[in-house]
């Protein structure tokens, strides 16, 4: 036999093959539609994956930038020590700080780089436009120029001007400039209590505390304009509450790296590095004689919140690129499933002429591996304007820039490669049926005979013809009816689901907060500054209402872990302006013993406590025993309320704010 009579047969088998390789994409490309679409969910995936790994990255990038201990960040402090019903000292906080660099051991916690003091109260801001004077809330922190932690961020191009140094300057927060129309050398004036004194702007920029634009112990950020925080001097905020230079109500400490914290949404316990810490800070304060609220980063709510909203777009990317890429890769395997039905004589014929299996397989698993890189491509090309969009939504919500947009070559391959093995997977079905068809059986026509089912057939026989068919036809073909249910239920899961959470979250929280709040307005007030509130409410013919809400209770759960809560003091919970939904047991009361408390049921089912406890918890650093009373619905966060008056007999404060 010659050569070329030996070739023959091999050029026969790859130009048959080659045969039903384009009547493969020939076949493909007459379903236009359901092609684009497969290509369309693809490239979605890979869109929506690139998105999110972006914004995460990007949006810690950003996080990175303010909190780092460098020129150009803000160094955000490790651990914040307070109390806000008392002012400590220059002497005081020295002593403090004097007896922790004694005690410290760097061997075991690292060098201790700052202890600082700083005094941070609330107060007001008073704007005139056109409608006339207007009393904003606010809060006013008293920073030093050479401060070495939670200093004034101020990055180049999306700031202005520089730090508060003299006692007549002040630096306003970004977030509101635009909404009052500031701008550097407006002469504007605040207040804190009784007192209000003119400063002069010198600087708009940002704080690491106040990414969320809320009051401390809200998650709900007010309408721009509303809320203000602002940052003096060290001499400014002496000035304006006439204390010494010096005196604090919160002690900053900055230790070298980054000590471990707890992570509030984790069971595992990360807190041991900075329990070391704690635990030198409890015994200055015991020898100090102070008494204060602790807490780390993981308990600091502003940038715990910052952290879980980094955290759930880290974890959003992969489950949303693999759920759209897993509905793609079913339309997949259903339209390659047709094709092998459609072409099961070519490839019989094949068959008998001796082509392997391994070499039928290639085309049926060329062509989702095509269809996922065309699709992939189109994801890559739109990723990057989809991120910059989430970037630019985020920036509008909380007004902090991203000074730095960039994807790494990570976050591309962490979305591609998944998303081309569960296409390709998808073909391997289709490709291995495909190589197992028997040309005896297919040339004789026995793989077409579809027997229906006497059941079916009595079931459907009611029905009108052409549906009892379709449904029969379904129901013969289970696990192409099976895969189609499960696309339908992926698409619903995620689509569904999203808008089933909003709706819920805004039917229990949102919409329970508007229908049992009456109040018009939140004045915030320093300690005993509420008179002139009530004398202006009085000339106004205005209902008013003190109370107190201080983010300053803290309790450890059964791990021993410590929780903080919102302690909020009310003189009335049913026809007051801030009522209370109270869904078990009863509103708090006087009481000549233990004061009586409620707490939202969130807190109550994580803590594992019932109505008649009696738990020790801390207000503001001091132990008290509580007996639970009753359990409210309607709370964003942890809180515990008390009466008013036993609430300010237990921390010294008669009201924080007047509604």
């Amino acid at each position: 036999m010659s050569e070329f009579e030996e070739k023959t047969p091999d050029i026969v088998l790859l130009f048959k093959r080659n045969l039903l390789n384009k009547r493969l994409a020939r076949s493909l490309w007459r379903t236009k539609l359901r092609l684009f679409a497969v290509i369309f969910m693809v490239s979605v995936g890979v869109f929506a994956g690139i998105t999110f790994g972006g914004y995460s990255h990007n949006l810690e990038g950003m996080y990175d930038t303010m909190h780092a201990d460098d020129s150009e960040g803000a160094n955000l402090a490790d651990l914040w020590i307070d109390n806000r019903s008392s002012i400590w000292s220059a002497e005081q906080v020295s002593s403090f700080c004097q007896s922790l660099n004694d005690s410290w051991d760097s061997s075991v916690t690292g060098e201790l780089d700052s202890c600082e003091g700083r005094t941070v109260i609330q107060g007001a801001l008073f704007h005139n436009d056109s409608t006339g004077e207007q009393i904003i809330n606010s809060l006013w922190h008293g920073i030093p120029a050479d401060a070495n932690s939670d200093r004034v961020w101020m990055p180049s191009g999306h700031s202005e001007g520089r730090v508060a140094s003299a006692a007549n300057e002040i630096v306003i927060d970004a977030h509101v400039s635009d909404a009052l129309d500031l701008s550097i050398g407006d002469d504007i004036t605040i207040g804190a209590g009784t007192e209000s004194m003119e400063f002069q702007l010198v600087g708009i920029g940002y704080h690491p505390l106040h990414i969320l634009m809320a009051p401390e112990g809200s998650l709900f950020p007010p309408e721009p304009g509303q809320y203000v925080v602002g940052y003096l001097s060290d001499s400014g905020m002496a000035r304006l509450t006439g204390n010494e230079l010096g005196s604090s109500n919160t002690i900053l400490l900055d230790v070298d790296g980054t000590p471990s914290f707890d992570l509030p949404d984790t069971e595992e316990y990360e807190g041991d590095e900075i329990d070391l810490v704690k635990s030198l800070v409890d015994d200055s304060l015991n020898q100090s004689d102070l008494d204060a609220r602790v807490r780390d980063r993981g308990q600091n709510e502003a940038v715990e919140v910052m952290r879980q909203d980094l955290e759930g777009a880290k974890r959003a990317t992969i489950p949303f690129t693999v759920m759209i890429a897993a509905i793609a890769s079913i339309t997949i395997v259903l339209s390659l499933q047709r094709l092998v039905q459609s072409q099961a004589k070519e490839i019989a014929v094949l068959r008998t002429l001796g082509v392997s299996r391994l070499s039928l397989m290639q085309g049926y698993l060329i062509a989702p591996l095509v269809i996922g890189a065309v699709g992939c491509f189109i994801g890559v090309l739109i990723g990057p304007w989809g991120m910059n969009g989430m970037l630019d939504f985020y920036q509008d919500i909380v007004g902090v820039p991203i000074t730095e947009r960039s994807i790494p070559i990570a976050t591309y391959s962490s979305v591609i490669l998944p998303t081309m093995i569960v296409v390709f997977l998808s073909g391997a079905f289709p490709a291995w049926k495909a190589s197992r068809l028997e040309p005896l059986d297919v040339l004789s026509g026995q793989n077409q005979i579809r027997i229906g089912s006497n059941i079916l057939r009595k079931l459907t026989s009611w029905m009108p013809t052409t549906l009892g068919l379709s449904i029969r036809s379904s129901i013969r073909k289970p696990i192409r009816l099976g895969m189609t249910f499960l696309a339908v239920g992926i698409s619903l899961m995620l689509f569904g689901s999203i808008q089933m959470m909003s709706a819920g979250l805004e039917d229990t929280l949102i919409s329970g907060l508007e229908e049992d709040q009456s109040w018009d307005a939140q004045v915030y007030v320093t300690p005993d500054g509420e008179d002139a509130v009530l004398e202006w409410a009085s000339n106004n013919s205005a209902e008013s209402e003190l109370l107190i809400e201080m983010p300053l209770g803290n309790v450890q759960d059964s791990d021993g872990i410590e929780r903080m809560f919102t302690l909020v003091g009310l003189n009335d919970f049913d026809d007051g302006m801030r009522k209370v939904n109270v869904i078990d047991g009863k509103a708090p009361s006087e009481s000549n013993g233990i004061p009586e408390v409620m707490m939202d049921e969130g807190a109550i089912e994580f803590l594992g406590w019932n109505i008649g406890d009696s738990p020790t918890v801390s207000l503001n650093g001091d132990e008290q025993e509580v007996l639970v009373v009753g359990i409210s619905r309607g709370e964003i966060a942890r809180t515990m309320y008390f009466l008013r008056a036993e609430l300010s007999d237990l921390t010294g404060v008669n009201a924080t704010s007047v509604y």
